[in-house]
């Protein structure tokens, strides 16, 4: 079995940043390993009934997570080794079904041809093939080849880096409004001493002369034929000999930096809205192409006076119970500024009123497109009555009641202020009041009562 991999490093950069990372290639074949004899729906973690699109998703995850350019771990060559070797197994329906029958004995080098594996012995056949898994696929999936970003620019290959994605937190007013603000971010950039090749003198090195350039060798097997990266150069086609790398980023072409970028929100933004800035994410780490995006993920700050859904915004007020009553007009605070807000007489506790268009931009849409803002009236009730006030009180309970202004509104009179009352707000707003002034009345006669008794006995005590 063919396999090819690179072990990643790292090195200096620009700006003391470190650099992507510096490669050393190894092509080699070889004997059958311990997974050759493990189970390999062990191995990918599946069950014997999973279809062929979960045998691939399992072992996409596995195959990122033990590759050796990404897992630092010593055990994790191995075990990619293994996770490919059950994928081969797997993938292929026909060798599926042998394991599946005879275990692993039906893959040693005796099996007959055409029964797993390449006639001839070559154990558990080669990556690719009808539902295998093959050097291209690889290539594919891991972005171009377990080789470097070296020499890829004289290749011609072509990639596309990876996105990026940095929060972002603002204030209430500045997602409402829109403004101007500026991300950090470390994105993978080309380096500019050697521009991309790695070498000191910034030119491409010099092309392999085993492949001739191609990256590729091709092999034959008993008639057949494949082709596979090329064990001179790892497969990207150039060569660049010991000592001649670029100081900056080690030979790797690539080097990580740090980036001021400029962010435009626009007016309606909220709470986990991303704002796409396209070709500031990472440049490609092999070969030549545009780099990624950069996505700014908002957090917006609460507010202490607005709560917001969507467009909407809705507010609280208090006012007092003779504006309730009577109807007035009274300052109401929007996204906008201050607006005056007509209150009708006869307004109940946790009524709503709706200002039309006073909301927020709708995002991406004209500034005439806005939601509306809706206001909560809460009625305030006094907390203590001078003495014209309550007789002020009295006199309405009295006209409206009649002598117990705590008995119910005739309910076939149709006067105004049975409609206004009705036995509602007004009528449970003043038998509140009334209470309050007997309870305080009360109060004042008892404590004349305390003095007339305290004086009676300061007057015994003096005899």
């Amino acid at each position: 079995m063919l396999y090819f991999i690179a072990f990643p490093g790292y090195g200096q950069a620009v700006r003391c940043a470190p650099s992507v990372f510096s490669q050393q290639r190894n092509f080699h074949a070889s004997a059958p390993t311990a997974a050759s004899q493990q189970d390999p729906y062990a191995l990918l973690g599946v069950q014997k009934t999973a279809s062929q699109s979960e045998i691939k998703k399992a072992y996409y995850q596995l195959a990122k997570q033990y590759h050796p350019d990404t897992n630092k771990d010593p055990a994790a060559r191995e075990k990619f080794v293994q996770i490919q070797e059950a994928y081969e197994i797997l993938s292929d329906e026909q060798k599926k079904a042998q394991y599946d029958e005879f275990g692993h004995t039906g893959f040693n080098g005796g099996s007959p041809p055409g029964a797993g594996g390449f006639p001839g012995g070559f154990p558990g056949g080669f990556p690719g093939g009808a539902g295998g898994f093959g050097f291209e696929d690889v290539f594919d999936f891991f972005g171009g080849g377990f080789g470097g970003p070296r020499g890829a620019r004289s290749s011609g290959f072509s990639s596309v880096g990876d996105d990026l994605e940095v929060p972002l937190v603002i204030d209430f007013m500045e997602a409402v409004k829109g403004a101007s603000k500026k991300v950090m971010t470390d994105p993978i950039r080309t380096c500019d001493p050697c521009h991309g090749y790695g070498t000191k003198s910034g030119k491409a090195p010099e092309t392999c002369k085993v492949c001739n350039g191609t990256g590729q060798q091709k092999i034959s097997l008993q008639g057949f034929h494949m082709s596979a990266p090329c064990q001179a150069c790892g497969g990207v086609g150039t060569m660049l000999h010991k000592g001649k790398e670029c100081n900056t980023c080690g030979g790797v072409g690539r080097v990580r930096v740090h980036e001021t970028v400029d962010v435009h929100i626009p007016p309606g933004a909220d709470e986990g809205v991303r704002i796409r800035l396209g070709g500031k994410g990472n440049a490609p780490v092999h070969g030549e192409g545009r780099s990624g995006d950069l996505f700014v993920r908002l957090r917006v700050k609460p507010s202490t006076q607005f709560k917001r859904q969507g467009a909407d915004v809705y507010v609280e007020t208090t006012i007092p119970f003779t504006t309730a009553a009577l109807g007035g007009t009274i300052k109401i605070p929007t996204v906008d500024g201050d607006v005056e807000l007509k209150v009708p007489s006869g307004t109940q506790p946790n009524d709503v009123s709706r200002l039309a268009r006073r909301g927020i931009q709708r995002l991406n849409r004209g500034e005439r497109d806005k939601g509306d803002q809706f206001v909560t009236l809460k009625v305030a009730l006094p907390k203590s009555l001078s003495k014209g006030q309550r007789e002020i009180l009295e006199k309405y309970a009295e006209v409206t009641y009649g002598t117990s202004p705590s008995s119910s509104a005739n309910p076939g009179s149709n006067s105004s202020d049975d409609l206004h009352s009705g036995g509602g707000f007004f009528k449970s707003t003043l038998d509140k009041l009334k209470d309050k002034l007997h309870h305080h009345d009360d109060a004042e006669k008892e404590g004349d009562n305390d003095e007339k008794k305290d004086e009676k006995k300061s007057d015994k005590k003096n005899e």
